[in-house]
């Protein structure tokens, strides 16, 4: 009797060194600030919300387009212990070093993210093969629009994936014109954002109705402590948060995404999953560092429990 094979799924995307610095306030134009400087974390949005996936216990591949030097090394070596596969990473000595600017003014953050420069991410058969074995592909625009196999294009090559069954997901975070110029929204089956990116995203034209009816699962809108807005083709359904002492709200809304396809993967329910990224988000911001969000099924379970019983 043959075996079935593993499930698991492919976070394509960036991994920084992420460079922390506390103020006593952000600056305007012209400002000159003192910063205190925090010790270093590994980040990334991709990164981050393939580590927490893994630490679920998800069977996890990362690539990237990166580097062989010693900065890149470092972060894969991280990755790798915990538990993430990386055989299929890029490597372009063209790229610079991957790292990110993070100013923290009490519970509130800014994010500076350097360009890369890669235009051109070539997809190999070896590695379309492994994507397209994989329960979900996690990407963003950004990481997704150099996507090239051949002569096929990013559109193609989703496309393709999408027809083989993988379930393309993006975060689009905060969502901006400036950095989300292409398509590809359409080739998505859930998409993520926050509840500014929401307006942003619907103010150029975007509708989500639109993409719910050409074919997406969920687009959904976080909002922070009040939760997030579920929405499928059924309608909307707002699924309520936790307010909880906040530290660091880095990297929440990767605890959340992943959370969300972990907890989806495992009970095909979309607003249980959306119940359990937000008590998962909610337990992230105690803790400083993108991937502060690293938690088990159980204690974010004993935490949606805990908070039953309070209300």
């Amino acid at each position: 009797m043959t075996k079935p094979q593993q499930k698991y799924s492919v976070f394509f995307g960036d991994v920084a060194e992420d460079e922390y610095y506390a103020a006593p306030f952000f600056p305007s134009a012209g400002d000159k600030l003192i910063v205190k400087t925090l010790p270093p974390q590994y980040g990334g949005m991709i990164a981050n919300a393939a580590s927490i996936f893994a630490h679920y216990g998800m069977a996890t591949t990362f690539i990237s387009q990166l580097n062989s030097g010693p900065l890149t090394q470092k972060l894969l070596r991280q990755l790798r212990e915990a538990g993430l596969n990386t055989d299929y990473v890029i490597f372009d000595e063209a790229v610079p070093d991957s790292k990110c600017i993070i100013l923290i003014s009490g519970d509130q953050h800014i994010v500076i993210i350097p360009k890369l420069g890669i235009t051109h991410s070539e997809i190999t058969p070896q590695m379309f093969e492994h994507i397209a074995g994989a329960e979900f592909l996690f990407t963003s625009l950004t990481d997704a629009r150099p996507f090239r196999m051949g002569e096929l294009t990013a559109p193609q090559v989703l496309q393709a994936l999408r027809r083989r069954g993988v379930k393309i997901v993006m975060d689009l975070d905060v969502y901006n014109l400036e950095n989300h110029p292409s398509g590809l929204i359409e080739y998505c089956d859930i998409l993520f954002m926050n509840s500014r990116g929401k307006k942003r995203f619907t103010s150029v034209g975007n509708d989500i109705q639109q993409l719910l009816a050409a074919g997406a699962t969920a687009i959904v809108v976080t909002k922070d402590s009040e939760g997030c807005d579920l929405h499928t083709a059924k309608g909307v359904k707002s699924i309520p948060g936790y307010k909880v002492e906040v530290v660091d709200v880095t990297g929440a809304g990767d605890t959340f995404s992943s959370s969300f396809l972990y907890a989806y993967s495992q009970s095909g329910d979309l607003a249980a999953a959306a119940e359990f990224a937000n008590a998962a988000a909610a337990l992230s911001v105690g803790k400083v560092g993108a991937r502060g969000g690293m938690t088990t099924d159980k204690a974010v379970r004993a935490f949606m429990q805990e908070r039953a019983v309070l209300v």
